[in-house]
């Protein structure tokens, strides 16, 4: 027998935070990943979009959720193509 799992409902205010925490941390990818690949931006968001609502739970707080997030954004977010074409940057401790 398997088991049925409920949908997520957020409340007005906690959809809200979701966005903000969404468009916060899509700002930190952007200012830490100048060199990034941005024809596949759209992917980016749509899985950063995912994430942010993977990690929200229960009354939702900004800074909890934004903490959150970033902790989980994975390594590829970060790798830097040097602006000089030459390989690939070190990528940048937060």
């Amino acid at each position: 027998m398997g088991s049925y799992k409920h949908p997520r409902i957020f409340l007005p205010l906690d959809l809200q935070i979701v966005d903000m925490v969404y468009d916060a941390a899509w700002a930190h990818i952007v200012n830490n990943d100048p060199f990034r690949d941005t024809t596949r931006d759209g992917e980016r968001k749509e899985a950063l979009r995912a994430k942010v609502i993977a990690l929200a739970q229960g009354s939702v707080d900004f800074d909890t959720l934004l903490t959150a997030v970033l902790r989980n954004i994975s390594e590829p977010w970060a790798i830097l193509v040097s602006p000089n074409g030459k390989g690939l940057a070190k990528p940048r401790a937060n």
